[in-house]
Formats: structure tokens, C-alpha cells, sequence
């Protein structure tokens, strides 16, 4: 039997219509569809799943030298407060709450028996001055008057170790008796603003 001889172009189309070629083709399709659909399905969630921990993990960090911060000016603190903590508790008494003058009551007596001076009394007010402009907001001006008696050669002295005193207190006016007594001391009269704190609970 004689074969009859293919020409190029009808080997081409018998190549292409070949049952293994169409099987291929197939194959081929069916496996773009199952990796579109695996991208879609699989790998694309856990991209998205990997940027949101990434992120989770950028904030995380954030957080934490943010932390670590708080943690370092809290520690510097403490120790700042520690090595103050002396010092700390002298400023009640400096500048006191609840008006407990008993610091500058002790210390202006001893000062006027220190330049020669008696006190004759001693009274304590609201400072009334509307002109004074005070910066602060917990610190209170107090009014307090000195009535005294001494020399009038000691009396220099007396007013700078007055304000010489803790608590800072201001000389705002002094007066005095032109008549002396039989000791042949002079009346004076010394008024002098301090300050305490207003709120109570300011040392608590």
C-alpha cells in the first residue's frame, strides 16, 4: 500500500487537532485557573496578613521606646526626689499651709532678742493689697505686724536679719513712736509680708 506523503501545513494542523495537544491545552488552562485562584484565595490573604503584623509590629516598637522613655524620666525623677527629699521637707515650714507661722514666730523672737529688741505683739492678716501681683498660684502673701521695742541704733540691724529670715518675708513699712520709755526705748512698729501655701493638700 502506498503512503501518501504529508505536506508541512497538513502536518501542522494535524499536530494541533491532535487529541494530546487538545488534552494539553486543557491541562494548561485548567492550571492558570487553579493558580489565579490560589493567588486570589491564598497567597493574597497572607500578604495582607503579613503587612497588618508588620505594621502591628512597627506600632508595637513605637510604643515600646515610647515606654522605655517614660520609664527613664520617671526613673530620673524618683532619683532627682530622692536626693530632694530633705530639702523637700524644710518647705513646710518655709512656706506652710493651714497659716501655722509657728517657724517665723520662733525665728523673728529669737532674732529680736538677738539685736536687742522685745516683742510686744505680734498679729497676722490677710494680705490686702490690691496692687500686688502675685505669679504663683499655690503661694499666699500674709500680712503680719511686729510691734517692738529697742534701741534705735539696733535697728538697721533688726530689719536685715528680718528679711534674712527662711521664709523670705518683705519689710513693707515701719513706724514709730516719737516718745520713748522710762528703759529709754522706742516703739516700733514693723509690718512685713509672708506667704504660705494655699491648698491643703499641697504637701500630701
Amino acid at each position: 500500500m502506498d503512503k501518501k506523503a504529508l505536506n508541512t501545513e497538513e502536518y501542522v494542523k494535524l499536530v494541533k487537532e491532535s487529541p494530546e495537544r487538545k488534552k494539553g491545552y486543557i491541562f494548561a488552562g485548567i492550571t492558570l485557573a487553579v493558580s489565579i485562584l490560589l493567588i486570589v484565595f491564598a497567597v493574597r490573604p497572607t500578604l495582607l496578613t503579613i503587612s497588618n503584623i508588620n505594621a502591628e509590629i512597627k506600632e508595637e516598637t513605637r510604643l515600646d521606646t515610647l515606654l522605655d522613655a517614660k520609664i527613664d524620666t520617671l526613673s530620673k525623677l524618683d532619683k532627682q526626689y530622692t536626693e530632694m527629699k530633705e530639702d523637700l521637707s524644710y518647705l513646710r515650714l518655709i512656706y506652710p499651709d493651714n497659716k501655722d507661722f509657728s517657724l517665723f514666730m520662733a525665728n523673728s523672737t529669737g532674732m529680736l532678742s538677738k539685736n536687742g529688741f522685745t516683742l510686744t505683739s505680734i498679729s497676722f492678716d490677710n494680705y490686702g493689697e490690691d496692687n500686688f501681683d502675685l505669679v504663683t498660684k499655690v503661694l499666699v502673701p500674709w500680712s503680719v505686724r511686729l510691734n517692738v521695742k529697742g534701741k534705735p541704733s539696733n535697728l538697721v540691724n533688726l530689719l536685715k536679719d528680718l528679711e534674712g529670715l527662711p521664709m523670705y518675708p518683705v519689710i513693707e513699712s515701719l513706724s514709730y513712736s516719737s516718745q520713748k520709755d522710762e528703759n529709754g526705748l522706742t516703739s516700733y512698729s514693723i509690718n512685713l509680708r509672708i506667704y504660705e501655701i494655699e491648698n491643703n493638700n499641697f504637701y500630701d
